[in-house]
C-alpha cells in the first residue's frame, strides 16, 4: 500500500462489512474505536503490512480504505477463529522491529507489528484474562481507548485469534508485540497454546547505554516510568524495591527491570517455547542466530536463504524507520558516544540494579542474563 497524502481515504458503510469478511483474512484489521459499540476497521494488503512498522494510528497516514462496524460483528468473527501464531516479546530498543522484518521475509512467516490491539490488552488493569475478572494494575493515562471495553467485554483469546489470521493456509503469523505488552506474555502464552516465543533483550548496562544514547528513547523511557515502577512493585511486592529510583539512570533501570521480570515469569512457565536472544550477540553472529530463531519458529530455512536475507537491505536501515541508514557498526558508535557523555547517569542505574539484586532473587537473575 502507497501512501497518498493527497486523496481522502473511501469509508465504506458498516453494512458492508459482515464476519465472514473480517475472518477470512488480515485485510481487515481491527483499529480502534470510534464510539460506543463501534470498531474502526482499516483494510491493508500484504504489502502494507509488510511496510507498516506500527499498526496502529500512523497507518492512516497512507489513507487506507475503512469501515465503521458494530463491535458485535468483530466478536462474531473472532469467535470463527482461534489463537494460532508466534510471538516476539522485548524489552524495548533492543532489534526487535528488525528481527521481526527479517522473519517476515521467510515463506510461511507473516509478520505482524505493534498491533493497537493487543497494546489495549496490556493496558487494562492486570485481570484474570481467561475469566475477565480485574484484580489489580494501573492505566496509562491518555493511551486510548481500552480495546475489551470496546469490544464488549471480550476476552484475550479473541484478539489473539483475530492477530492469527494470515493470507494463505499453512501461514503462521508472528506477531512482534510493544515492549510494556510483556506484561501479559504469559496469559497470552497460556491461550495460545502452540505458540513459540521469542524474547529479545540486552544486558542491563547496554539497554541503559543505548535508551541514554537516544533523545527520543529518553522520552519514551520517561513517559512510561511510573506505570512500569508501578508494575515491578506488584511483581516484586510492595517495598521489595527500597529506595525508588530517583535518577534518570535508575529510572531507566527499573524499567529495564520490569520488563525483563514480566518476560522471566513467562519463561519460567513455558521453558519449552521459548527462545531468549541477547540482541548484541545477534548482531555479532546474525546468521547463527536467525537460524535458532527460525527453528523455534517452526521454519525450515536452507542456509543459502538465510544468508539471502541478511544480505539485504534489512541489517543495514533503521527497522522503524527504513529511510534511516542504521547497522552494527553505527549502534556501536551510539553506544560508545552514550557511554562518555552520561557515564554518571550509567553508573547510578547499575548501583542500583546492582544493590537490589543483592536482596532480591529475581533481579539477580535478570542480571545474570
Amino acid at each position: 500500500m502507497v501512501a497518498n497524502t493527497q486523496e481522502e481515504p473511501v469509508t465504506l458503510p458498516s453494512t458492508a462489512i459482515g464476519a465472514g469478511d473480517i475472518a477470512i483474512s488480515p485485510a481487515w484489521l481491527p483499529l480502534d474505536a470510534t464510539g460506543p459499540g463501534d470498531i474502526t476497521l482499516v483494510r491493508l494488503d500484504e504489502a502494507a503490512y509488510r511496510a507498516a512498522s506500527f499498526l496502529d494510528q500512523r497507518l492512516l497516514a497512507t489513507n487506507p480504505a475503512k469501515a465503521v462496524v458494530a463491535s458485535a460483528t468483530v466478536a462474531a468473527a473472532a469467535a470463527k477463529l482461534t489463537p494460532r501464531a508466534h510471538y516476539i516479546f522485548h524489552v524495548g530498543h533492543v532489534g526487535s522491529t528488525l528481527v521481526s522484518r527479517l522473519v517476515g521475509e521467510v515463506e510461511g512467516l507473516f509478520s505482524v507489528r505493534e498491533p493497537a490491539i493487543l497494546r489495549a490488552e496490556a493496558l487494562q488493569p492486570a485481570r484474570d484474562w481467561t475469566h475477565g475478572a480485574a484484580v489489580h494494575g494501573a492505566e496509562i493515562q491518555g493511551a486510548g481507548a481500552r480495546w475489551p471495553e470496546i469490544h464488549g467485554g471480550t476476552q484475550l483469546r479473541d484478539t489473539l485469534s483475530l492477530l492469527a489470521r494470515t493470507w494463505r493456509p499453512g501461514q503462521r503469523a508472528v506477531v512482534k508485540a510493544t515492549s510494556f505488552v510483556s506484561e501479559i506474555a504469559e496469559p497470552i502464552l497460556e491461550m495460545d497454546k502452540d505458540a513459540a516465543a521469542i524474547l529479545m533483550f540486552t544486558p542491563a548496562l547496554a539497554y541503559l547505554l543505548c535508551i541514554l544514547g537516544g533523545p527520543n528513547s529518553r522520552v519514551e523511557s520517561r513517559a512510561l516510568a511510573p506505570v512500569r515502577l508501578a508494575r515491578l512493585r506488584r511483581r516484586l511486592g510492595e517495598g521489595a524495591l527500597g529506595m525508588p529510583p530517583e535518577t534518570e539512570g535508575e529510572w531507566i533501570a527499573s524499567g529495564w527491570l520490569c520488563e525483563m521480570a514480566c518476560l522471566q515469569q513467562a519463561a519460567r512457565r513455558f521453558a519449552s517455547r521459548i527462545l531468549w536472544v541477547d540482541f548484541d550477540e545477534f548482531l555479532a553472529a546474525p546468521g547463527t542466530s536467525l537460524k535458532a530463531m527460525l527453528a523455534a519458529l517452526g521454519a525450515s530455512v536452507e542456509p543459502d536463504n538465510i544468508d539471502r536475507i541478511l544480505a539485504g537491505p534489512l541489517m543495514h536501515r533503521y527497522s522503524k524507520a527504513p529511510e534511516h541508514a542504521y547497522d552494527a557498526a553505527l549502534r556501536r558508535e551510539v553506544l560508545a558516544s552514550s557511554e562518555r557523555e552520561h557515564a554518571a547517569e550509567i553508573r547510578r542505574g547499575m548501583a542500583w540494579l546492582t544493590a537490589l539484586g543483592a536482596r532480591q532473587r529475581v533481579v539477580a537473575e535478570a542480571l545474570g542474563h
